[in-house]
Formats: structure tokens, sequence, C-alpha cells
């Protein structure tokens, strides 16, 4: 008689732990999809983010160049124009 209540014991056990991996899969725990879904937005932000000052640094960069060639004829405008007042 022992052995059959061995028997029906873990046959509960075995029915209670499907029971709660049903209970689980029933409600999902909606904090860590809020949390991963909030990682995955401020990933994305900071990729946006990175590739706005990407672009904003090559256009600074390409303004500078456009500006130091600028002051560079310039000095050599000066430069001729002394040049050929001699």
């Amino acid at each position: 008689m022992i052995p059959f209540l061995d028997f029906t014991t873990e046959a509960a056990v075995e029915d209670e732990a499907g029971a709660a991996c049903t209970f689980d899969t029933l409600f999902k725990n909606t904090n860590v999809e809020d949390v991963l879904t909030k990682k995955k937005q401020q990933r994305e932000q900071a990729r946006d983010m990175a590739q706005k000052k990407k672009e904003q640094d090559k256009m600074q960069r390409e303004k500078d160049k456009l500006a130091k060639q600028e002051r560079k004829d310039k000095e050599k405008k000066r430069t001729q124009k002394g040049e050929r007042k001699r």
C-alpha cells in the first residue's frame, strides 16, 4: 500500500509542476517586456544620436576645411598684391 501512495504522490507532483508551467505561460511578465522594449528604444536612440553626431562632425570638418582654404586664398592674394606693387 505504501508504494501505491508514493506513486500517487509522484503523479500529483508532476501534475502540479505541469499546472505551474501552464500558469506561467498564461500570464507573461509584462515588466520584463517593458524593460526589454525600453532598452531597445534606448539603443535605437543612442544609435540615432551617434549617427547624427557623426554627420554633424563631418559637416563641421568640411566647413573648417573650406574656411581654411579661403584664408589661404586671401593670404595668397595679399602676397600677390604686395609683389605687384614692388
